[in-house]
């Protein structure tokens, strides 16, 4: 079985039972589709499924994932207001271990290490947890059409990297003493 069986008795392509992946590794490759994953970021739009590649391999209890994932995402510029396409390609290396970390009510501190790993239970592993995960780490928290943009005029709204603007340059407020000089009579 390599996946788990769903409400309806189905397979998915997301979760994996731990006892099928032989000694050697077990390669997955699938497209999972953005709102399946929960996915949603400020001033996104996930224009085609992600598509993920990885190597699961065991080593006793603990399962690690490596491989990549790949998107296409729409952004809006946080200067200039238009719309861009951005790819990623995420690299993926996680460990999954049996159970759940044991947590007492309250704040505490998590050892790095549990910090770092994703935990499974009764043998099967849900992958889409760390897909979605490592697609919104990898989301720019303001993202920029191109890394010289030169956003909107803040009197005039154009678009500065289409058009020059015909508004005066502000005042440098540095200057304002010697300004105010200079108009005394």
């Amino acid at each position: 079985m390599l996946g788990h069986r769903t409400a309806t008795g189905t397979l998915t392509m997301t979760q994996v039972g731990v006892s099928n992946i032989p000694d050697e590794g077990l390669t997955l490759s699938f497209h999972e589709d953005a709102a399946a994953l929960d996915l949603t970021a400020p001033g996104a739009r996930f224009v085609q499924p992600v598509t993920a590649d990885v190597l699961l391999k065991k080593a006793g209890d603990a399962v690690s994932v490596t491989g990549r994932l790949a998107l296409s995402v729409m952004f809006e510029c946080v200067d200039c207001l238009r719309e861009f396409l951005a790819s990623f390609e995420i690299p993926v290396e996680a460990q999954y271990l049996p159970g759940s970390p044991s947590l007492v009510a309250g704040e505490h501190v998590m050892p790095v290490e549990e910090a770092e790993n994703y935990y499974y239970r009764d043998d099967v592993i849900d992958l889409d947890e760390l897909v979605r995960e490592e697609v919104l780490l990898a989301m720019p928290y303001n993202p920029l059409c191109k890394p010289d943009c030169r956003g909107l005029c803040p009197h005039c709204g154009v678009d500065l990297n289409t058009e020059t603007c015909q508004c005066a340059p502000p005042p440098d407020p540095r200057l304002a003493a010697l300004r105010q000089f200079f108009k005394k009579p």
